[in-house]
């Protein structure tokens, strides 16, 4: 009985209003920080194509296919080949996507004896 006569506050719905909305500002901060750092230019579906292509031009460039020639042609596209050293070669790919965005990987492969 006295711990009801003790704990029986009064509460002051000012008060309460205030620390619900900072709880809720709060939450909301973090939701969209979770938001910003999920959505960037690099999770995108442009990125993820431009990334497939680059892979895909590498790959034709090992098979010395016919389709690499007719992509040599294009101004978004330069291929280097570099020697490291005399077992291992690095071939740097740089394509730029319609956004001219450039996109640049590099793959290094084993030189055959």
């Amino acid at each position: 009985m006295l711990l009801k006569k003790y704990c029986n506050l009064a509460a002051n719905s000012i008060l309460e209003s205030v620390i619900a909305l900072t709880i809720i500002s709060v939450c909301l901060y973090f939701a969209l920080m979770i938001f910003a750092s999920v959505y960037t230019p690099k999770t995108s579906a442009k990125f993820y194509g431009t990334q497939n292509k680059v892979n895909e031009l590498f790959y034709l460039s090992q098979l010395k296919s016919d389709s690499i020639a007719n992509e040599g042609e294009d101004d978004n596209l330069l291929i280097e080949e570099e020697s490291v050293n005399d077992n291992l070669k690095k071939i740097s790919v740089q394509y730029k996507d319609s956004t001219q965005c450039k996109f640049e990987k590099s793959f290094y492969v084993q030189n055959s004896k």
